[in-house]
């Protein structure tokens, strides 16, 4: 894969006024996060969420292709790679409902 380096657990957002080597990386997430809520005046949110999912599991076969020299090494790295993107999913998936849970009433105060 292309960024080895990656490590989920070290995208939280800084909350000091020091320059975040992240910022790319919150300005596209952002950018998609934008792009689904324009989806949901037009589609199903559960709709707009499956897409999300299978655009993002075909951007990540794409990215392994990419990176492979040649078929049998693409082959080869499918299972790591599943892996790799389950398991910082997962740690990403945590985090928000960790972040919603404790922050619900102000992501929501209609239902407060």
């Amino acid at each position: 894969m292309s960024d080895d380096n990656f490590n989920a657990k070290d995208l939280t957002r800084p909350t000091s006024k020091a320059p975040d080597p992240n910022a790319k990386f919150w300005d596209v997430a952002d950018t998609f996060v934008h792009l689904a809520n324009e989806n949901c005046k037009g589609a199903e949110r559960g709709q707009v969420c499956a897409a999300m999912l299978y655009a993002a599991a075909r951007f990540n076969a794409f990215t392994v292709s990419v990176d492979a020299p040649n078929a049998e090494t693409f082959k080869n790295e499918i299972e790591p790679a599943v892996a790799y993107f389950r398991d910082e999913f997962e740690k990403m998936l945590r985090e928000n409902f960790r972040d919603y849970a404790e922050n619900f009433s102000s992501y929501h105060p209609e239902k407060s």
